[in-house]
């Protein structure tokens, strides 16, 4: 689908969208793996029903859906070991630390995509104030990390795996937006089925690798399950599905790095929720400096094109090179004048 122009009114609809999706996941996913302590199975669990929800409704008839082709589909096959990585990295993240730890590594990634999109793009260079806004989300999340007591305990070290997903992410951002744009697609599902469905065998690697699979663990787990985790899956699932659909519909209307600062600022709510909720929060000073990183996504502007730039009418040199055609007419031109000065001479 071919980058297009869109009206305010489908960028704010698209935005709103993944911004309830974005956050309704990080919040379900933090209880999913709460009482299903197995973010592999989860993970691999969420890619499954994405992918039979689309065929489902590809089936149907309900939605336009390429098919499996290789000349597409091998565009997708990067994506989609960083998209796997991140998620169960994501889900290693929750599992380990406080939901802000999450928001604020997030909140740094607009540096990174900022500059990726410039080389691959073709967007001009941040502005005075969006170069602000990316200091102040750089500086609240320095600000965060200090105030951050697993950091200050274990040092870096508590950081492993939330540096693993946050390098991960800045690459899915960016090439993410290539796929929606620099690929010809029936529609936005086409990505989601190809994410999805690639994504169900490289999980349950993953699955083998963490240990989620192991007999004994498989068998303690599911002797605790209830009817609440069963929710909770299902819920996740869900959202899932809509996340899917929403982050690439948003992708394809606006740039990497707006994107990636929507995917900021939409974590206001989940903070929110998460102070109500969970007491492993983090402290006054730590949520301070969380607010000083919203606070720089909100002044974020998107870059124009740097085409968008140029002049509408080109500068025409002083001096040009002559053809061989130009200047004989220049010599013919030249001897009429002199012929009609001798006319006019002998007339006199």
């Amino acid at each position: 689908m071919p980058d297009r122009d869109a009206s305010s009114v489908e960028v704010t609809g698209a935005i709103i969208f993944y911004c309830l999706c974005s956050g309704g996941m990080l919040l379900v996913n933090k209880l999913t793996v709460h009482h299903i302590p197995l973010p592999g199975i989860v993970t691999a669990t969420q890619f499954a029903s994405c992918s039979l929800f689309v065929y489902a409704a590809k089936y149907c008839k309900l939605i336009k859906v390429d098919d499996f082709e290789w000349h597409r589909a091998k565009y997708f096959l990067i994506y989609v070991f960083s998209f796997t990585i991140g998620t169960y990295t994501n889900m290693k993240v929750l599992s380990m630390a406080n939901v802000e730890t999450v928001i604020v590594f997030r909140s740094c990634t607009p540096l990174a995509v900022a500059f990726f999109d410039t080389q691959f793009y073709g967007r001009a260079m941040p502005g005075l104030r969006s170069c602000l806004s990316l200091l102040l989300i750089t500086t609240g999340a320095i600000a965060y990390i200090s105030t951050d007591r697993e950091f200050q305990v274990n040092g870096a070290s508590a950081y492993s795996w939330v540096l693993i997903w946050w390098t991960v992410l800045v690459f899915q951002l960016t090439y993410g937006k290539f796929l929606v744009t620099g690929l010809p697609l029936a529609s936005l599902w086409t990505p989601v089925l190809y994410t999805n469905t690639f994504s169900i065998l490289p999980a349950i690697l993953l699955c083998f690798l963490s240990g989620d699979l192991r007999p004994a663990r498989l068998w303690h787990v599911y002797d605790q399950m209830t009817s609440t985790s069963y929710f909770w899956l299902s819920a996740s699932c869900l959202i899932g599905i809509g996340i899917s659909w929403s982050g690439f519909w948003c992708q394809s209307l606006v740039s990497a790095t707006t994107y990636t600062v929507v995917g900021v600022m939409n974590k206001m709510l989940t903070v929110t929720v998460n102070v109500l909720i969970w007491d492993k929060h983090a402290s006054t000073s730590g949520i301070g400096a969380l607010c000083v990183c919203l606070a720089g996504g909100s002044l974020y502007q998107q870059a124009p094109l740097r085409e968008a730039q140029k002049p509408d009418t080109e500068e025409v040199p002083l001096s040009q090179p002559v053809s061989a055609s130009d200047n004989e007419e220049t010599v013919f031109a030249d001897d009429e004048e002199r012929c009609s000065d001798r006319d006019s001479r002998r007339l006199s």
